[in-house]
């Protein structure tokens, strides 16, 4: 599971010297903490590629985890809003 989260991690990091889009946020769904994951997330990536994977809660937790350890800056509350958000948003296939 660690193996895939810092995979999971790698394209997160290689994807963020891609071109912006017009709108960063267009693939992800309203609900509650899309403005938490566009506010904390853009910092260091476009956020629609949250789009692109499917976890659940824990692989999410797992996943704002290892964003916090590389530097990802928010509150605890604003972590546990954005795995709230992805977790229902882009749900385990």
């Amino acid at each position: 599971m660690h193996r895939f989260l810092f995979a999971a991690a790698g394209i997160f990091f290689l994807t963020v010297p891609v071109a912006a889009q017009e709108d960063p946020g267009a693939k992800l769904p309203p609900g509650e903490g899309r403005d938490v994951v566009m506010k904390v997330c853009t910092k260091c990536h476009d956020p629609s590629i949250a789009a692109e994977q499917s976890f659940d809660e824990k692989g999410w937790k797992d996943l704002v985890d290892q964003m916090e350890s590389n530097g990802a800056r928010g509150t605890e509350a604003e972590f546990a809003q954005i795995v709230a958000y992805l977790s229902k948003a882009f749900p385990a296939k």
